[in-house]
This record gives C-alpha cells, structure tokens and sequence, in this order.
C-alpha cells in the first residue's frame, strides 16, 4: 500500500493480513497509485501475535498486534519531520472552519483529540487529531488526516460510530465515518487554541492570549524547533503576532463547542 502524506509517498509493505486491515483502517483514505517512495516500512510477523516494523535497518517489535498503530504512528511522525524539515511541526490537532485552519496545540491528555472530534459534529472539518505541520512562510497548515484516536469513547452527543477500530489503548476512527470529506491541501492559518480541560470548572472559559504566551506554547508544542531559525523561537514568535490565540479551559464538551465556535466566527 503507498500513502501520500505531506507530499511525500510512504509505502508500507506487509505479509499480515492484520496488519493491512489495521493499516487501512487508518491510512487507507490516503492511498494512491504505485510510484516511488520517499520511505519504506516492512511489517512482518513474528512469533505468535508479534509483529516487527522494520525501516531500513531500524526494527520496532510490536508484542501486541493492537499495538501496531501507535507504534506505527510515533514513527511516521519522526520520519515525516525528517522528510519534510521546511515544516514547523506542531502536536496539535486542526479542525478547519470555512477553509481556514484553527490548531488545537497540547499535550497528550489534555483533551484535544476529543475535543477536535466533538467540533466535527458542529460542521468543522477535519485535517488532523495529532500534527499541525505549519508552513511559516506561507502561514498554511497541511493536513495529517489519519484516522482519529481517542483514548475513550465520548459520552452522547460525542459518542463514536460504530466503524471505530480498537487498537490498545485508543479507538481509532476511520475519515469514511466522518459528515464531510476531510481537508486534503494546505490552507490558510487562521488562529490557535491551547486548551486545557478542566473537570471541576462549571463553565469553560476563553481568553485572548498575549504574543509572549502564544509563542511560549506554540513553541513548547513545537516537535522540530531546531529546524528552523533561532531553534525555533523566531519562528513561534512571527506565527504569534500574525494569528489570534486563546487560552482555552475546556469543561462541558457541548459548551466547549459553542464557546470554541463562537470565538472562531468572532474573529473573522
């Protein structure tokens, strides 16, 4: 199977058939015909439910078949910043609005996956649940649109299909069970959210973050910083004081939504 991701063509070779299904289940959308590829992955099975991911001469040993997507997924990610280092990569996830890219940087657990995929159920689109690779020259993201991953299913009115996929220790969500087709080209950056959930605030909360804040968290986001100029603060900085960002508290998940989108169509 090739991929295209990030214009770049990944061909990943396998003699499991658990490891095709698991692998179309989340990349599958993001095939294209044969041509050459700019990387390599072999998955072969091991000894029993074992799995080895080899590149080049780099093995990764999955001990669990369900294991495979994460495993999978992590390196990717390292290989995608190696192939496409004029990228600013940021861990974050990125709804689209209007053909406008809004990122949503945070660290793992901080409930931006789920928060990305309640705002599809509100007409947003999708680029990505996990990597915002920016362009700081043309001030574009390019889309990352494996299948989502959530570490739970969301209660009602958020809660996942039935085509998910189980894979320890997330549940991955195929772009065919998604309302609209997913972003497939760069488009323009619109703005960021930082958000952090909150279990006991009554009420989320959104506030306007100053250019130091946003470049702090944009650049303590950053996956690649010293890719770019000045380690990557110069780049943090300019992408701050061009877009609007918010320091967002995330509570009641419909709440949330309408705080989240009502910010974005304000600033407009």
């Amino acid at each position: 199977m090739g991929i295209r991701i990030l214009d770049r063509i990944i061909e990943i070779r396998s003699s499991s058939e658990l490891a095709r299904s698991l692998l179309a289940a989340s990349y599958g959308h993001l095939q294209v015909p044969e041509e050459a590829p700019d990387l390599v992955y072999s998955i072969e099975e091991a000894t029993g439910s074992e799995l080895v991911i080899r590149r080049q001469a780099t093995q990764i040993p999955v001990h669990q078949a369900e294991e495979l997507l994460p495993y999978f997924d992590d390196d990717l990610v390292v290989q995608l910043q190696i192939l496409r280092p004029d990228l600013f990569f940021q861990h974050a996830a990125v709804v689209a609005l209007d053909e406008r890219a809004y990122l949503l940087p945070a660290p793992r657990g901080h409930g931006k996956s789920t928060l990305a995929w309640a705002l599809l159920q509100h007409g947003l689109r999708y680029s990505s649940d996990e990597l915002g690779p920016i362009d700081p020259a043309a001030l574009t993201v390019a889309p990352y649109s494996r299948a989502i991953c959530l570490k739970q299913n969301p209660s009602p009115p958020y809660a996942a299909p039935a085509e998910f996929v189980s894979s320890h220790p997330t549940l991955h969500l195929p772009v065919d069970c998604l309302a609209q087709p997913p972003i497939d080209e760069p488009i323009p950056l619109a703005g960021m959210f930082f958000p952090r959930f909150d279990s006991t605030a009554g009420q989320p909360r959104v506030r306007r973050a100053g250019t130091a804040t946003a470049a702090a968290r944009i650049y303590s986001n950053a996956l690649n910083p010293l890719a770019h100029p000045g380690s990557g603060l110069d780049t943090a900085v300019d992408i701050a004081a061009k877009i609007p960002c918010y320091e967002l508290v995330s509570s009641n998940l419909p709440a949330t939504c309408e705080l989240v989108l009502e910010t974005m169509r304000s600033g407009h």
